[in-house]
């Protein structure tokens, strides 16, 4: 397919503006780069449909994009004009996008620019050959808006060290421990990103495995209960076979509960908060035996709220994670006291020393909320909004510090909010969901109506229906 038609610019530095009449000059060489305000993105892809929703998702970040349809014209471009961000489509005719990302990392002048791979295929074993290739990451179709942001913004901040690193080995002698601590910065951050692309893939991969097996688990449930209700066995396998339906009970609950966050919704539904949280921490469970954190919950059951059941459930999920991290600097119960057995246990009434993670489900006259809360180191005041943004953590890898950017994204999606409070209320650090009520309360049954209002409403209730009688007639003639 021919190449979407691209005027290059004259050629100059990625991530810089072009001169204005009556500028300064430029800096000379050796001199720190300026902060990419508006980033020179590259989109190719041989869909017309595909290449402008990608252009629309840049766009909206305000990127300066150029658009390819080819791979071929997307190479001679790049010989003519450099970007700060290259995003190519895997599947392209003649020339593909694991070529495009071959070509333009053996040629020098192209082997900076991070690859952002785009293919609609997420089980094919071909993911990993872009890596090997030098791609930074990749985008399934259709591309979600808000995950192109957060994998742009990543690629984006990676070509802004390795511009500052190549800028600082040209400066003096003294100058190397800043140059060593910043290559140890990119090297910690290109782990986390080579730790999350694989969970992702992983993700996927366990959410096609889930659906696989549910029918056949399902149909195992059905028969043994059929056979536990067969009044000829004997007692022995009576109870044989009791056991066996328990734990296939047990196997089946967790299924649901992780196909309940691995497959996204494809509708709004009636979602009682308090029972997915209560999933949510049964799938954690392990993890708070591991680390020996107590588990406080406090949660309605009368709580209702329509939305996405798989979106909440991972916003829940990434602050529960982000609770039990605060916690994991501790280190395992087991291998400590294993390690020294000598070391008296911790007192259960010293709040202070004992991790604990409260989850509380509640409505207020405007919201409905969900609180998770912790009673661990805290989050200084200093870097407080600092943790919203994308790959910002204090922790080392392989946390890359996306859990709560993306939490607060799902909840805004759904038109709420997540605050933070730390220290909060009786604990360290306090999140909270603040999603808007949405559901309506059910109306009062019949009989719990006042006699007066029950005579009128089922009055009211026959003058309708001999309505509806009297029209009917009419209606045919």
């Amino acid at each position: 397919m021919s190449s979407v038609a691209v005027m290059p610019p004259p050629a100059r530095s990625p991530g810089t503006l072009p001169p204005r009449p009556g500028a300064p000059p430029a800096p000379k060489a050796g001199a720190k780069p300026a902060t990419i305000t508006r980033p020179r993105i590259l989109a190719v892809d041989d869909t017309p449909d595909a290449l402008r929703q990608l252009r629309d998702c840049l766009k909206a970040l305000n990127a300066e994009c150029f658009t390819c349809g080819s791979g071929s014209s997307a190479v001679e471009f790049l010989s003519k004009d450099l970007v700060d961000l290259a995003i190519v489509d895997v599947s392209m005719p003649n020339m593909d996008g694991f070529e495009v990302c071959r070509t333009l990392k053996h040629d020098p002048r192209t082997a900076d620019i991070p690859i952002i791979l785009v293919t609609g295929d997420i089980k094919s074993e071909d993911t990993n050959r872009g890596i090997e290739l030098g791609a930074f990451d990749y985008l399934t179709k259709p591309v979600d808006p808000r995950e192109c942001a957060v994998r742009v913004h990543a690629a984006l901040q990676m070509k802004m060290l390795r511009d500052e690193l190549n800028v600082q080995l040209m400066a003096p002698d003294e100058q190397r421990q800043a140059q060593m601590e910043l290559q140890k910065k990119m090297t910690d951050f290109q782990h986390g990103m080579t730790t999350t692309h694989w969970q992702k893939r992983f993700g996927q991969l366990s959410a096609s495995f889930l659906d696989d097996i549910h029918f056949p688990l399902a149909h195992a449930l059905a028969s043994l209960q059929m056979l536990v209700a067969d009044d000829r066995l004997n007692d022995d396998s009576h109870q044989r076979l009791l056991l066996l339906h328990s734990q296939f009970r047990k196997v089946n609950d967790h299924l649901r509960r992780l196909v309940n966050v691995s497959v996204y919704s494809r509708s709004q539904q009636l979602i009682r908060p308090a029972e997915l949280v209560a999933d949510m921490t049964k799938l954690l469970e392990p993890e708070f035996s591991y680390y020996g954190i107590v588990l406080d919950q406090q949660l309605d059951p009368t709580v209702e709220w329509w939305g996405m059941r798989s979106e909440l459930g991972r916003a829940i999920l990434y602050l529960l994670h982000n609770a039990i991290e605060a916690h994991t600097e501790r280190g395992p119960v087991i291998k400590r006291r294993f390690e020294d057995e000598s070391e008296e246990e911790q007192p259960k009434d010293d709040q202070h020393r004992l991790p604990i993670i409260m989850a509380l489900v509640e409505q207020t006259e405007h919201n409905v909320v969900i609180q998770i809360r912790d009673n661990g180191p805290g989050i200084p005041k200093e870097v407080q909004e600092k943790i919203w943004d994308p790959y910002f953590t204090t922790k080392t890898p392989p946390h890359t510090g996306a859990g709560l950017h993306l939490a607060r994204g799902i909840v805004r999606a759904a038109g709420g909010e997540v605050e933070l409070r730390s220290p909060g209320p009786a604990c360290s650090t306090q999140f909270s969901i603040l999603l808007p009520i949405n559901a309506e309360p059910p109306p009062a049954p019949f009989e719990e109506l006042p006699v007066e209002e029950a005579d009128a409403a089922l009055a009211e209730q026959e003058q309708q229906e001999q309505q509806q009688v009297e029209e009917e007639p009419a209606a045919q003639a």
